[in-house]
């Protein structure tokens, strides 16, 4: 495995098979448990509807300090995007039935292990009644909590056609009547399109605020959340923004609360290359980071920060300070040489109307991804236009520039975040800015770093890099 130059180091991913979406998570007696969409690809092939929709499995995993990740026997063998939740005390699953209709199915698991579920998807407990031809009855993805006597579900990701994306909501107390109430809250073309869709919900308090966060399968497609008010069973949303940006590979997000109090995201961070580039590489797709999720002080945006956790990883510190580049300028630092880094750069913008750094370049310059903040427009971006010399890569936004809007003054203190692994790049700017990028250098020699300026000089007070990876133990395999 470890000669697929691909394939990453220290991200979770299982041995084979394809990785989709992390379709529940919940901490649960002193472990972080995380269900993720999986299909295996040994064998005969990944089995099949009649229609040619490929199944998928719910894998399940768990940890004790969100590194070193253990396997476990799946929890449902066929099933789509749901959640994991405790109603009177037991832990239980919610899951589209597999195939489809419309129809959410229940699996609860008595003996309190999150091993052993009981479910039958033949006769699914919640049927939509308001999802029906047209309006895209392919895609039922389901949530659910219990408030009160009363367990709540959300399902339907598009109201009528025309109308945008949107959720209907549903209760019970039993899991087998079930009441239609009615649609969960109302689009909003100011921040949606007429044809976005609410896939992969996932629905909690965050702070003084609620949070619906969702995907989006229209392009540019990708995680994305509103902030709002939750008034007389419905939701009300204030604010919209993106966790990812156009031609970025944040996919269909899911959290936890862990006995800390923090709310944990992880995504499936898509590929980038073709599929018939994994099938024979014998794998697809990755786990993102375990992130950190809070309520900026302004009450209508996040924070983003990598657990604390992963500082276990680093090993062979490096350390430069106060390197001063001048305009137009960019500067080699051989020490940050690698393709599975950490690196962390503290930054004084001097007049510079575009700075930062290029990781995973080739000595001749003919591979580079660049990491820069940019002030006309004030952005971060990663710019992967010269990532790769592949021809096989199969990325959404043929710009290849990934852009967020990231406000910054001049002689302002600013904090990047860099992790490097292989063929996942993710980058924190400041806590307000989290995103992720799948590159494929061709060129085994593609491991060097530089810091650059142009239009004015930028002061790098100071950079501090890790090799990352350590004694890494984990069972892959799901």
């Amino acid at each position: 495995m470890n000669q697929d130059r691909d394939r990453p180091i220290y991200h979770y991913l299982p041995a084979e098979g394809l990785l989709w979406d992390p379709c529940a998570a919940m901490f649960w007696q002193g472990r972080y448990h995380l269900f993720f969409l999986y299909t295996s690809w040994e064998g005969s092939g990944p089995p099949r509807r009649t229609d040619g929709y490929m199944y998928k499995s719910w894998a399940h995993i768990s940890s004790a300090d969100l590194v070193n990740w253990d396997g476990h026997p799946n929890a449902i063998d066929r099933g789509q995007t749901g959640n994991i939740f405790l109603f009177n005390g037991i832990p239980t699953l919610i899951y589209p039935h597999p195939d489809g209709g419309g129809a959410s199915c229940i699996a609860t698991n008595p003996a309190g292990d999150l091993m052993s579920w009981q479910d039958e998807p033949r006769d699914p407990v919640l049927r939509h009644p308001v999802q029906g031809p047209g309006l895209f009855p392919d895609n039922n993805d389901v949530t659910a909590w219990q408030q009160g006597e009363w367990c709540y579900a959300l399902t339907g990701t598009r109201g009528t056609p025309g109308t945008g994306d949107t959720q209907n909501l549903f209760r019970s107390r039993d899991f087998d009547a079930w009441e239609y109430m009615h649609p969960f809250y109302e689009s909003d073309r100011r921040w949606t399109d007429a044809k976005d869709d609410c896939s992969c919900p996932d629905f909690f308090k965050m702070g003084s605020k609620w949070m619906l966060l969702h995907f989006c399968h229209q392009r540019p497609s990708g995680s994305r959340y509103y902030l709002g008010r939750f008034e007389d069973d419905r939701f009300y949303p204030e604010t919209f923004e993106r966790i990812n940006w156009p031609g970025g590979n944040i996919h269909a997000s899911r959290t936890m609360l862990d006995e800390k109090g923090r709310r944990i995201l992880f995504a499936n961070l898509n590929e980038g290359r073709s599929m018939s580039a994994c099938l024979e590489s014998g794998w697809h797709g990755v786990m993102s980071l375990p992130v950190v999720i809070s309520l900026a002080a302004d009450g209508n945006s996040l924070c983003y920060e990598p657990v604390a956790e992963l500082q276990a990883l680093r090993q062979d510190h490096e350390q430069l300070v106060n390197v001063d580049v001048a305009a137009d300028t960019e500067v080699p630092v051989p020490r940050a040489r690698g393709d599975c880094l950490e690196l962390c750069l503290e930054v004084e913008p001097g007049g510079a109307t575009e700075f930062g750094l290029k990781v995973r370049c080739a000595p001749d310059g003919s591979e580079e991804t660049i990491v820069s903040l940019t002030s006309e427009p004030s952005s971060i971006q990663i710019d992967y236009r010269r990532a790769s010399l592949r021809d096989d890569l199969t990325y959404q936004d043929e710009t290849r520039i990934q852009a967020a809007p990231f406000d910054f003054k001049q002689g302002e203190h600013i904090r990047l975040r860099v992790f490097l692994d292989r063929s996942v790049l993710e980058v924190f700017a400041g806590d307000r800015r989290y995103m992720a990028q799948r590159i494929y250098p061709t060129s085994p020699e593609a491991v060097e770093v530089r810091l650059f300026s142009r239009g004015g000089h930028t002061l790098f007070k100071r950079l501090s890099v890790w090799k990352m990876g350590g004694d890494l133990r984990r069972q892959e395999g799901a």
